[in-house]
């Protein structure tokens, strides 16, 4: 058996080190022989060959495969699902919010190769985070330990995520924040006591942010003396957080200075309407309750002076209005169509949305009646100020639709409603599906009309019961050509959401 020759590197190292001056460049038999006869030269000339000879037999080094920690890994969807999701990647991103629902709901998993795309789908659009986490499970927090872009994704809790002491005490700020969650999830008194422990020792805004977030699950009266603290925070969007945790608690000590501020400016008008004092630029108190910051150096001009005082509108429990002008909200909010500041109704229509008050956002709705559709009506041109996503989401679904379903009738216009529907989020109910698929059945009557039904077919097409995709004709009633390209569209998205329905 024939020797290797020795690898004659290190000598060369050696040689180098002392020079050639005192020591002679070393026989090198594993090497090819070199022209040059000055030593410095046959040094380096030797020392090049052996080092590119090093470089091109490097092996790469060899690492057991990571694998996954021991959370229950869940089956993934089958071939047919997952091509479907690769087509919705692809060219249907609208679908992908339901694509993923389903997949969670049947306790199914992305393919393991299309989960990197998922997760990179969630850096750049934050409202699909917890849809992608969800879908793809605990595997998505053991990926964001390898890439820091997808650590939103220990942000979202998942049944049987349990606190674990090691990620409080040593994690990242991700695991930090998921174990907190997890155990307020199940001892909500321990949390806030190891936040309230690590609160002064927290120097970065974004960590006590995410941190004071935890306390949303299980809020209550409890956790006022922190969220109070934070109202302190040098950190604008921490302080911002405390407000909007005090603003679900209509009970607590900051909710009622709130009442008490606004028993102190709010008035009847002239016209038997509602007015609200200026918030003036010296009363820290109230600055301080509405996380507002007053330098002193800026004029107090009209439009700061309409910031404070939607803030305080805005944030405050809205029974204190019931209490001081009516023993409804719909008394109210008569009251609003009289005042003589036509911005507060779009103020208290922002606080019902926030503080998801149905029986506010029901009155409000009610006081816009046909208006919300119909272009005669003087609400109809202030209905986009109105924020009506919120108020919507404010009531059950089924009443959402019914909403809807008052305000039109057969005459009203696809242009006009477009603003609306797109208002009413799934599910639909079967009444509102039933209208709207009557609806297509009837032919446009005039050529402007095909701007208002391209936006209702493209609403219908993501929101109506799927199988419903039976109940539409071949072709766009009247045989209307400018109709043809979104009504089939329409028809072919409603399959498609049917087939993935029954995939998963």
């Amino acid at each position: 058996m024939t020797t290797p020759p020795s690898d004659s590197w290190d000598r060369l190292v050696s040689t180098a080190l002392v020079g050639t001056g005192r020591r002679a460049v070393p026989d090198t038999p594993d090497l090819p022989d070199t022209p040059a006869d000055v030593p410095a030269r046959v040094l380096l000339d030797r020392a090049v060959l052996a080092a590119v000879r090093r470089d091109a037999g490097y092996t790469p080094s060899t690492r057991t495969p990571v694998t996954p920690d021991g959370d229950p890994e869940r089956p993934e969807a089958g071939a047919a699902a997952d091509a479907r999701l690769a087509e919705i990647l692809a060219s249907r991103p609208e679908l992908l919010p339901e694509w993923l629902r389903l997949a969670a709901d049947a306790g199914l998993s992305p393919s393991r190769a299309t989960v990197p795309a998922l997760l990179d789908r969630g850096v750049g659009d934050s409202e699909l985070r917890p849809a992608i986490v969800r879908a793809v499970g605990p595997r998505a927090r053991w990926l964001a330990r390898f890439k820091p872009a997808w650590s939103y994704a220990h942000a979202v809790l998942l049944p049987g995520d349990r606190y674990r002491e090691r990620d409080w005490t040593h994690g990242t700020p991700g695991e930090r924040r998921h174990a907190l969650a997890a155990l307020r999830a199940t001892d909500p008194a321990r949390a806030r006591e190891l936040l309230a422990e690590a609160w002064p020792g927290l120097r970065q805004a974004d960590q006590r942010r995410h941190l004071l977030e935890t306390l949303a699950t299980g809020l209550g009266a409890d956790d006022e003396p922190l969220l109070d603290r934070a109202l302190d925070d040098r950190s604008a969007t921490v302080r911002g957080q405390a407000l909007a945790l005090l603003t679900r608690l209509p009970d607590s000590g900051h909710a009622h200075r709130l009442r008490g501020y606004v028993r102190e400016l709010a008035r009847t008008d002239g016209r038997g309407g509602v007015a609200v004092d200026p918030v003036r630029p010296d009363r820290s108190d109230i600055l301080r309750d509405l996380t507002l910051v007053v330098t002193g150096r800026e004029p107090d001009t009209a439009a700061t002076q309409a910031e404070r005082e939607s803030a305080l509108v805005t944030h405050a429990p809205l029974d204190v209005w019931t209490d001081l002008l009516g023993r409804t909200p719909e008394d109210v909010v008569a009251r609003l169509e009289r005042s003589d500041e036509p911005r507060l109704r779009e103020t208290f229509a922002g606080a019902a949305g926030l503080q998801g008050d149905a029986a506010w956002a029901r009155a409000l709705l009610r006081s816009i009646g046909t208006g919300l559709v119909d272009p005669r009506s003087h609400h109809y041109r202030d209905r986009g100020a109105l924020q009506l996503a919120g108020l919507f989401d404010a009531l059950p679904p089924d009443e959402r639709c019914r909403v809807l379903l008052d305000a039109v009738d057969d005459d009203t216009t696809l242009l006009a409603l477009d603003q609306v529907i797109r208002t009413v989020p799934a599910p639909w109910s079967a009444d509102l599906c039933d209208w709207v698929v009557r609806r297509l059945h009837r032919p446009l009557k005039r050529r402007s009309d095909v701007s208002g039904f391209r936006v209702f077919c493209s609403v219908a097409a993501e929101r109506l019961s799927p199988e419903l995709h039976t109940a539409l004709p071949d072709q766009p009633p009247g045989g209307d050509t400018a109709a043809a390209e979104p009504y089939l569209r329409l028809r072919d998205t409603l399959r498609f959401r049917h087939d993935m329905t029954r995939e998963l």
